[in-house]
């Protein structure tokens, strides 16, 4: 099946093939799920200009902006090394998979947070799938109001680390997140959550991880 590639209003279907070699024309490849507007992707692909920067959302409109500005010439602020793939997680295209030396997740909610925080766990696979032997995996979560109806209220760190040691994953580092991590996350909503706190949403009482995890197996089972 084609990806399906935002370039501001239009979206382009591409190959399989095509995906490959504009891969391997760059030193590495980070893929950035549930990117929402994309302006995480364009601050990395400015940033790393060797690195493919890919951002996965399943939401077009959400895409255009960001997808619009990359598609420019480089001379007018064009980012050739951003993409911008149309897609939800549980129908990520399978040519994304093994793909993402880095693979990001930035405060999730419903089915992608289910995923994220392994409670449904062919979602978790799904996410895992997306990281390279070898790769790593960054987790920004916290649960809010909108989650409580599916019961990911208050979130435990270490059943997560678990979920992923079960796939092949060992963790680098697990801690509370700070505003730093919101602000280099380009996150509107983790920087209002984390404000005034060390962790911990001053608004709503829930703590907010960052989990970053290595893959150093192969098979997944």
């Amino acid at each position: 099946m084609p990806l399906r590639i935002a370039r501001g209003r239009r979206l382009e279907e591409v190959d399989a093939a095509w995906l490959a070699d504009t891969a391997a024309a760059h030193r590495r490849v980070s893929i950035d799920v549930g990117a929402g507007d994309g302006r995480y992707v364009l601050q990395r692909a400015t940033a790393e200009p060797g690195e493919l920067v890919i951002a996965m959302d399943a939401s077009h409109a959400g895409l255009r902006e960001s997808s619009a500005r990359a598609a420019r010439d480089p001379k007018r602020g064009g980012l050739p090394n951003a993409l911008f793939v149309v897609a939800a997680l549980e129908a990520a295209p399978a040519e994304l998979l093994g793909l993402g030396s880095m693979v990001t997740v930035h405060f999730p909610w419903g089915t992608l947070l289910d995923a994220a925080i392994g409670r449904e766990a062919a979602g978790t696979r799904r996410l895992a799938g997306l990281v390279a032997s070898g790769g790593w995996l960054r987790l920004l979560v916290s649960a809010h109001q909108r989650d409580e109806r599916q019961g990911a209220v208050s979130l435990d760190p270490y059943s997560i680390v678990d979920a992923y040691r079960s796939l092949g994953f060992e963790p680098l580092e697990v801690r509370l997140a700070t505003v730093d991590d919101a602000v280099a996350a380009r996150s509107s909503w983790g920087k209002r959550l984390l404000a005034g706190s060390h962790g911990r949403g001053a608004a709503t009482g829930r703590d907010t991880w960052l989990l970053e995890l290595r893959h150093v197996e192969s098979a997944r089972g």
